[in-house]
């Protein structure tokens, strides 16, 4: 495996056993790579081969009764848990399974580790399961649809989830492999059609091999030397054990044909003999990959549905199922013998057999699974989140809206990048959710008793960013903010006013409070010129401000698998983007004194207009589904030009979605930063001087105001977008603005 530059750690893993399926296997091999790497890994488990074989390897196995619901062995992988992290002191705790996982969740709470998850496989979600289920301060899926699946139904941050595949040791799954102690045991014939398959045979996973028994009548018409080896056996006492009804078969072929033509082996560790012998393979999950590994064209069928034969048509199909045909139509009989009959009158077939391993060695390597392990150990921060805060951070978190969301991702990237063992608490709109979403500690805005025990051990306060100081939404919200800075200065901690947008502030009273309030702040960054100079007007010396920019200037986009998956449902075809905003919570001189109703009928006829003039399609995002939807389905249904309508995505996500857009229009600011940060031209729709603010401090062209939509002048306007408009040199001085405010938060607390 190749070496990487992540620290070497000491890592425990934990599962519910180490028998055999898909997850002990990802773990074995995982397991393997990291030790090869120079980690040190530890598995808890309640046993079984994979464990064995683990400690042929060197990787130590501790023997727990962590497959078990029952409370009296629950309690004592608790304690056995409990003793084995205290002596070991590991850098990382890694649950592979929901059991493992509960008991960790509780453990971590007490000891403070750092603790990460991995989902295997999609299960029934019961309330209880939703309330007691623990995914740790990261996550790991092994397919897009399953991490689709976390966020879905138990509300973890997109963000927070990586993607990983499972790795198959490709030296041991090789078209070399030796197969001749297998047919000597089975008395296997020279058969040029004989088909293998491995599998789980419970009833939730044999499917596709007892369809496959249920061909062999058929197939031995077409080929009288066919020889089928189904490898693997029940494990699940709950479950009916489908090989009983594939031996039944296999029985009744064999009295009528005098020869053995299907071979039940059951479970085996030397699977890598069994698959080389075959001249394909059924099945789906791990083992396709694994029979892909070793050259051997692949039908992919399982319990979940039916792909069909590997090839380029498939793969993108397997790919976003993790192999596992999730929503592929039914396994049956008919589609499983046409596909068999197809290959094997094929005369490519060893040209398809070196596709597939190809497939493997680009995207399925045990090391890459490493790598992606790395990259997320690596991603956590060196505290966790039980930790109280050296540094406090108040904003508008935890209400939903993307681009507030986005400034807190933000910020704390750049304070980790600065100092990863920094404790940081946000003071957040339901702080369970959202200091899980962020990765840190988190406790209630308005809980005032938690905010001042914060504030006992807490040497900074950073307010913003975000247009923190303004009551045009509401005056409550200044008052808020400002207090928060009186409270914090009172109890001898730093203020830090971050990269704010300031203002509008309307009544000379209001002014007074925020003028007040910026005049304790220890240090003030403002994220476009006219905040600075509305400080000024408000009396705050010109030589305590500097200019900042947005924090979320600094994010990346999501990977191109993720905007895949997210973009699944979209014909891939040119698109621009929207974001709108409903006028509900607007002031009637905010909007030029138009009314919803009238503005959705203006904005569907110039969404035609710009559709027929550029060829590309509307796709509408909302950034706060609360403010943003009613207005955006409203367009959308006037306009003959239908569009999509994404909500719920990350920040990284709504960049990644920009980027496979020809240009981008839009009411919302944060949806116009992640545009310039992704390089793509814009247009604004103004309804806020802020808008206004930011576009010229970035270098983009005035927005529009919402009367002057009348003229036709968005069509017109979007037709002129090109690239050559964004300046990728002020962008990146933006962005260094963003990061030395991190540094210069970083160096306060040093100092206090």
């Amino acid at each position: 495996m190749e070496q990487t530059g992540c620290k070497k750690l000491n890592i425990l893993m934990t599962t519910m056993q180490m028998g055999f399926g898909g997850a002990e296997t990802h773990i074995y091999e995982l397991s393997r790579a990291l030790t090869r790497d120079g980690h040190r890994v530890t598995v808890a488990s309640a046993g079984g081969k994979y464990a064995e074989m683990l400690e042929a390897n060197g990787i130590r196995h501790v023997t727990l009764p962590l497959h078990t619901k029952n409370p009296v062995q629950v309690l004592r992988c608790y304690f056995g848990l409990k003793k084995l992290i205290q002596t070991e002191h590991f850098d990382v705790v890694h649950a592979h399974a929901r059991i493992p996982a509960f008991i960790c969740g509780k453990l971590q709470k007490k000891l403070h580790f750092r603790f990460v998850t991995t989902a295997h496989w999609v299960f029934a979600v019961t309330p209880l399961w939703k309330k007691l289920a623990d995914w740790g301060d990261r996550q790991m899926a092994v397919s897009e649809d399953i991490k689709q699946y976390l966020i879905d139904n138990y509300g973890v941050f997109a963000d927070n989830v990586s993607v990983t595949v499972n790795g198959i040791d490709t030296e041991s799954f090789a078209p070399d492999a030796a197969w001749d102690g297998i047919a000597k045991e089975l008395g296997l014939c020279d058969s040029k059609h004989r088909i293998v398959s491995v599998s789980r045979m419970d009833e939730s996973r044999g499917k596709a091999q007892l369809c496959l028994a249920k061909c062999a009548a058929r197939l031995l018409e077409k080929y009288p030397d066919l020889e089928i080896v189904i490898v693997g056996d029940g494990v699940l006492a709950a479950e009916k054990n489908l090989l009983t009804d594939v031996r039944r078969i296999a029985d009744e072929l064999e009295k009528k044909h005098g020869r053995r033509i299907i071979f039940t082996p059951g479970l085996r560790t030397d699977t890598p003999a069994f698959i080389a012998s075959g001249d394909l393979f059924v099945g789906a999950s791990r083992a396709a990959l694994e029979a892909m590994s070793c050259a051997v064209p692949t039908i992919v069928a399982g319990n979940e549905g039916y792909i069909g034969i590997l090839d380029e048509s498939t793969r993108t199909k397997a790919a976003g199922t993790n192999y596992c045909c999730r929503d592929c139509g039914d396994t049956t009989e008919a589609k499983l013998f046409a596909d068999i009959c197809a290959l094997f009158e094929t005369r490519d077939r060893k040209a398809l057999g070196a596709y597939c391993r190809s497939v493997i060695l680009e995207d399925y390597s045990a090391a890459r699974t490493a790598r992606d392990y790395e990259k997320l150990y690596e991603s956590l921060p060196a505290v966790t989140p039980d930790v109280r805060g050296k540094i406090l951070v108040s904003g508008y978190y935890g209400f939903g809206n993307a681009g507030d969301d986005s400034i807190a991702a933000a910020l704390l990237a750049g304070l980790r990048r600065c100092a990863p063992e920094l404790p940081i608490t946000f003071l957040c709109k339901n702080p369970k959710r959202s200091g899980r979403k962020y990765g840190v500690r988190a406790v209630g805005r308005f809980n005032i008793p938690a905010v001042l025990r914060e504030m006992r051990g807490a040497k900074l306060l950073i307010s913003g960013g975000g247009n923190l100081l303004q009551n045009t939404t509401s005056s409550r919200s200044l008052f808020y903010y400002t207090t928060v800075m009186r409270m914090a200065k009172r109890r001898g901690l730093r203020v830090f006013v971050l990269a704010n947008g300031l203002g509008p502030i309307l009544g000379e009273k209001y002014e007074k409070v925020a003028a007040k309030a910026l005049s304790l702040a220890d240090k003030i960054t403002l994220r476009e010129p006219q905040s600075i100079e509305y400080a000024v007007s408000l009396c705050i010396p010109r030589e305590r401000l500097a200019l900042s920019a947005d924090p979320a200037l600094i994010l990346s986009p999501a990977p191109e698998a993720r905007i895949d998956y997210v973009l699944q449902s979209i014909p891939r075809e040119p698109h621009f983007a929207v974001s709108l905003r409903s006028f509900s919570t607007l002031r009637s001189e905010e909007v030029d004194g138009a009314d919803e109703e009238s503005f959705a009928k203006l904005f569907a006829a110039e969404i035609d207009k710009i559709a027929v003039r550029t060829g590309a399609k509307p796709l509408y995002i909302l950034m706060q589904s609360s403010r943003d939807r009613a207005l955006s389905e409203k367009v959308n249904a006037l306009a003959r030009t239908k569009g999509a309508i994404l909500e719920g995505l990350t920040a990284s996500e709504i960049m990644g979605v920009l980027m496979r857009c020809d240009f981008v229009i839009s009411m919302r600011l944060h949806l116009l930063i992640y545009a310039a940060a992704v390089g793509k031209p814009l247009l604004g729709v103004s309804y806020d001087p802020k808008i206004d603010a930011m576009l010229e401090y970035m270098g983009y062209e005035k927005p529009l105001r919402v009367a002057e939509l009348q003229s036709g002048a968005l069509a017109d306007k979007a037709a002129a977008l090109t690239e050559s408009g964004v300046d990728r040199d002020k962008i990146e001085a933006m962005k260094a603005l963003v990061l030395a405010d991190a540094e210069a938060a970083v160096k306060m607390v040093e100092e206090n």
